[in-house]
């Protein structure tokens, strides 16, 4: 449990931020975890700060992909979303891992509503076939986002609750795309001028070396990671997690937390403690490392946040 005392400092530096808080899937990957993390984002919350949560549920749509006949396959970290899978990430995500998580949230104290993406919060559109390798990939129902509603995310937040939002996207004539979670978190973290953009993980942060987890990085700055990319460090899912810190970070974001969604209390000691547990990642070096106070003006909605 981390220490109250030493707390205050982050506790009183947070009041007021509004923080967009991405679950990974694995994250969730029990009933147990669900719990886990709903309290820490709870807490947050109690601490003065206004969470806004996007999930993923990566492993859960793997699960029912599988049940349904159906081998998911993966290229760069990204599904092949055929009609099947994405039956399965409709029921995984809008299905179940929303409306749990909401309700894990109520239940540690907060107020919480599941959202669907689709509903009218996300628009995009079908991603042409790109090549890899020399090889056509072909990603089938996947969109690039191309137009968001943040209106009813703020109206929620203002109201006092912790929106959960739901992949997949609408594709604006009726159907559903599957969006990545990081990359819609980034987005909506720099349309609403979020003061942070948190990716819990299954992985403790960054690291230097994908097998040792005595790698990681405990503050990196923007380029710095993209040095570490073009290395070969960043691999596989982590690899499109970069991309969305890049994109939260040029779009303004002042601070971006890689940490675990899977070590009790990972996030609560990143956000709350000087030692922290996860990378704190900035669009420049941060001296002497630690989060700093926020170098932004107030987000989207914090003055008029009740």
């Amino acid at each position: 449990m981390i220490d109250l005392e030493t707390a205050e400092p982050y506790v009183r530096a947070h009041r007021g931020m509004l923080f967009v808080i991405k679950v990974g899937g694995e994250c969730l990957a029990s009933p147990v975890r669900v719990q886990r993390v709903a309290r820490e984002i709870a807490m947050i919350e109690a601490f003065g700060a206004h969470p806004l949560v996007v999930h993923g549920a990566g492993p859960q749509t793997d699960a029912l992909q599988r049940g349904l006949g159906e081998e998911p396959r993966k290229v760069g970290g990204r599904r092949i979303t055929s009609r099947l899978a994405l039956r399965a990430l409709r029921y995984a995500t809008q299905g179940e891992l929303g409306p749990d998580l909401a309700l894990a949230l109520s239940t540690s104290g907060a107020r919480a509503v599941a959202v669907g993406a689709s509903s009218g919060v996300l628009v995009a559109s079908r991603r042409p076939p790109l090549i890899r390798a020399g090889k056509r990939v072909d990603f089938g129902h996947v969109g690039d986002l191309k137009a968001v509603d943040t209106s009813p995310l703020a109206a929620l937040v203002k109201s006092g609750f912790i929106p959960v939002l739901s992949p997949p996207a609408s594709d604006g004539v009726g159907g559903y795309l599957n969006v990545n979670a990081d990359l819609v978190a980034a987005r909506l973290a720099v349309e609403l001028r979020a003061d942070k953009l948190i990716l819990l993980t299954g992985s403790a942060g960054i690291l230097g070396n994908p097998e040792d987890t005595a790698s990681l990085f405990s503050t990196l700055s923007l380029e710095e990671l993209e040095g570490l990319r073009k290395k070969g460090a960043i691999v596989g899912g982590m690899d499109v997690k970069a991309e969305a810190i890049r994109i939260a970070l040029e779009g303004g974001v002042a601070r971006v937390h890689a940490v675990s969604g899977i070590q009790n209390e990972a996030l609560l000691s990143e956000l709350y403690t000087a030692e922290g547990s996860g990378t704190l990642i900035t669009a420049e070096a941060v001296p002497g490392g630690g989060d700093a106070a926020p170098v932004r003006g107030p987000s989207a909605i914090e003055e008029t946040v009740t």
